[in-house]
């Protein structure tokens, strides 16, 4: 049945019976998992194989846009990293037994 102005009134559309797409897509959902129970792991395999870089852009594109990569010097002052850095070569030197050579210095002549 259709309005005045041409619409389907509720439940009289000839479209898809209500709740059909859903159901598809759950009856599709539980096939794929039931299959990637089954065969997932074989066929990503073969997929990092067959396709490498094809594989690392499905990887890449899982991953989260915006990554947060930490590290526990991130909270600290830079005094205490030069600190840090200062006692990590000591260690060095005292493993190696060996001193470590002076930093090096570039000149420049003007003129």
């Amino acid at each position: 049945m259709r309005r005045e102005n041409g619409t389907f009134t509720p439940g009289h559309s000839p479209g898809r019976p209500r709740g059909a797409k859903n159901r598809l897509q759950t009856t599709f959902l539980h096939a794929l998992a039931s299959d990637f129970e089954q065969h997932g792991m074989d066929a990503i395999r073969i997929y990092r194989i067959e396709e490498p870089s094809r594989y690392v852009a499905i990887v890449a594109s899982l991953m989260p846009k915006d990554l947060l990569i930490g590290t526990a010097a991130q909270e600290l002052e830079d005094d205490q990293i030069d600190e840090l850095i200062f006692k990590l070569r000591e260690r060095l030197v005292e493993h190696r037994a060996v001193p470590l050579p002076a930093p090096k210095t570039i000149e420049a002549k003007c003129g």
